[in-house]
């Protein structure tokens, strides 16, 4: 039983983003095993609600894949200083159904120590996500010296610290990397790293329990921290009681002293549907852009990754996935999670053969490889604008030929449609698409300087 649950986490790490595993996946520990049946552990209450709700599925679909049989697989709180005496109860555990069961948790004695949602002494940031495990390059330097001096200063030299880019590119990493350094320098603090998602839950069980001190346990928890780091903060779009909720915490906070740093894949003013008030918080301190890693930070990358993973890669494969992979650092790491399950269950060497069996038929396929993000960050970058700009309603030419071109190019090496497209250039009709293609094209066959342009900027792409 331990060898199946050590073969399904490997399954997980495959397919699972990194932080997600490091910190919900990783955790859990084969406690007791009858029969077919697994008994999983986990922390805490909150955890076992989380991990039921959102993953439950998933480690039941990969304990069967590598059984090569059905399973019963039960998760339950083993934490002793979290359980109540009493061995666990149905209430605090989950089997394995066709469907997972909605789970309802007792806390019983432990109710007073726990919260309805998320434990007070909990940090929760992922060990390995340090600054020693950052990859620093051009593309995301600013970020890092920001991250770097916002983690050493005292009192807070930019707060809020507001990253931003796109999916995968180190946002994550360097948020807690930030907890992380802060932690050393000042053990007695009380850090907090919550994802947008999490605060949204822990707001809406407060509101909706009982129980009317849960109010002011929600608080305390998020305005008594010295350190709040807050992930995927577009999430909190539409939200708007939600939105309160943290505009006062983010007040109750920055008004103390305490550090606030911000994540998300939105430059502030991009925030649909948020309070005015708050996204020009959002910009009191210093909004750092992290953009997609270049090719010799993805060389870097994948030599570090590798190396942590004990990969013994060599430089025609690294070259090879870091000329074809060219998003973000998530996706590169999948690659390598991928070769390595690849060459365990074939037992072959992990060479430029296997890697270009494995990963070839999906990543030297132009239309799925570049996505809309990246051709507006290089647009902008081509042309010595701001990202915003080319989403924005700025209409002299010197940003309208640029907007244009980077359609005409989302149209032609995506497989986006024309609302899509025009949905991620600042919620443009389809006609505008439309038109900014038509333009292009006759341009490419009458003005050189376009010409130029685009071969360039296709250049930087890889097309």
């Amino acid at each position: 039983m331990q060898e199946i649950w050590s073969r399904a986490l490997e399954d997980l790490r495959a397919t699972t983003d990194r932080p997600a595993f490091e910190s919900w996946l990783s955790p859990i520990q084969l406690v007791g095993e009858h029969d077919d049946q697994l008994d999983l552990g986990v922390p805490d209450p909150y955890f076992l609600d989380y991990v039921t709700s959102n993953l439950f599925d998933r480690i039941c679909r990969s304990v069967d894949r590598v059984a090569h049989r059905p399973m019963q697989v039960r998760l339950l709180v083993a934490d002793p200083s979290l359980m109540a005496p009493e061995p666990p109860t149905p209430q605090a555990t989950a089997s394995h159904r066709p469907h997972p069961p909605q789970v309802s948790l007792d806390f019983g004695d432990a109710g007073d120590a726990i919260p309805p949602s998320r434990p007070r002494d909990r940090d929760y940031l992922v060990r390995s996500l340090d600054f020693g495990s950052f990859v620093v390059g051009q593309p995301n330097q600013l970020a890092h010296g920001a991250a770097q001096a916002v983690a050493e200063s005292d009192p807070p030299t930019f707060n809020p610290l507001f990253l931003y880019g796109g999916v995968g590119i180190g946002k994550t990493h360097l948020l807690h990397a930030i907890g992380h350094e802060v932690r050393q320098r000042h053990p007695e603090r009380r850090i907090l790293y919550v994802a947008a998602a999490s605060f949204i839950d822990d707001f809406l069980n407060a509101i909706r329990s009982k129980d009317p001190d849960d109010r002011s346990r929600l608080r305390d928890r998020y305005r008594s921290v010295d350190l709040l780091l807050v992930d995927d903060v577009q999430f909190l779009q539409g939200k708007k009681k939600t939105q309160e909720e943290f505009f006062h915490t983010f007040n109750a906070l920055h008004q103390a002293g305490k550090q606030i740093v911000l994540a998300s894949d939105r430059f502030p003013s991009e925030l649909s549907d948020f309070q005015d008030r708050l996204r020009s918080r959002f910009a009191w301190g210093l909004v750092a852009e992290i953009d997609a890693p270049d090719r010799d930070m993805r060389v870097a990358i994948l030599h570090r990754k590798a190396a942590a993973q004990g990969m013994n890669l060599s430089m025609d494969v690294i070259h090879y996935l870091a000329d074809h992979l060219r998003n973000n650092v998530r996706e590169l790491e999948g690659a390598l999670h991928k070769l390595a399950l690849h060459a365990r269950i074939s037992q072959r060497e992990l060479d430029l053969t296997l890697a270009r069996e494995v990963m070839g038929p999906v990543i030297e396929l132009p239309s799925q490889r570049l996505t809309i993000d990246a051709i507006q960050r290089t647009t902008a970058k081509h042309f010595l604008l701001k990202l915003t700009d080319l989403k924005g309603n700025k209409r002299h030419k010197a940003v309208v030929t640029p907007r244009m071109i980077a359609m005409a190019l989302a149209r032609k090496h995506t497989e986006s449609s024309y609302p899509e497209i025009g949905r991620l250039f600042g919620g443009r009709d389809h006609s505008t698409v439309i038109s900014a293609c038509k333009r292009v094209k006759w341009w490419l066959s009458s003005d050189s300087r376009v010409q130029a342009d685009v071969q360039a900027i296709e250049e930087l792409l890889g097309r």
